[in-house]
């Protein structure tokens, strides 16, 4: 059995070296945005989430979807109505949390994750009590504020500081339009734009995927 185990875990880890070394415009990946109560993916819940497929140069937005699940009565949504747009109304019919990340995980499946803050979004997946039966196995994390940071940090004309990394401020620098909500499937949206805006002004265009992740560490 663990010769057989070992097998598997050699063919797994030589199929995805394989992968990584295609070109980027090959692959599938999955802007994803979760809306939560707070910053703490253990104690803190997931409010909302949707994710939109991306097979460059389009966005599969036919194929996006977008939940919102049921919280308890006695949970602080803090300033999730402000920011969010979302109400105890709303989340008291919502849906199925386990059974869509269960979708989520089955739709990462050898794709490339795209999100707006890497350790906040994929902490999320790993770290949540309703994710601890789950294996989210993406080829990789593409985080689009992380590939903005490193780029101003060496630009000397941006001074780097938080308010120049929020999406919105991103988008603005790559000269895409400005969304005023704050809504899950809006931002998955604008994440996904930001993404292929950023991954094709990286020369030389057909670069391999693994050289793409390497500017958003």
């Amino acid at each position: 059995m663990g010769n057989l185990m070992s097998i598997n875990g050699l063919r797994q880890s030589w199929t995805k070296h394989r992968q990584l070394q295609k070109p980027w415009q090959e692959h599938t990946y999955i802007a994803i945005d979760i809306e939560t109560t707070g910053l703490d993916p253990i104690n803190d819940q997931i409010l909302s989430i949707a994710w939109v497929p991306i097979k460059p140069p389009m966005i599969l937005i036919g194929e996006a979807q977008y939940h919102e699940f049921c919280v308890d009565p006695d949970v602080d949504l803090q300033q999730s109505p402000t920011i969010h747009g979302l109400t105890k109304a709303q989340l008291s019919s919502g849906g199925d949390v386990k059974k869509v990340l269960k979708d989520l995980e089955d739709k990462l499946y050898g794709c490339v994750m795209v999100c707006h803050h890497r350790s906040l979004d994929w902490s999320y997946l790993r770290d949540n009590r309703l994710t601890e039966n789950l294996h989210f196995e993406p080829l990789g994390v593409f985080d689009t504020l992380s590939f903005e940071k490193n780029k101003m940090s060496f630009d000397n004309e941006f001074q780097l500081h938080n308010s120049s990394l929020t999406l919105a401020a991103c988008r603005t620098r790559h000269g895409l339009p400005i969304y005023t909500s704050h809504h899950a499937m809006d931002d998955a949206i604008a994440c996904a734009e930001l993404f292929l805006a950023q991954a094709t002004k990286i020369k030389p265009h057909n670069e391999k995927l693994r050289f793409l992740l390497k500017q958003s560490r």
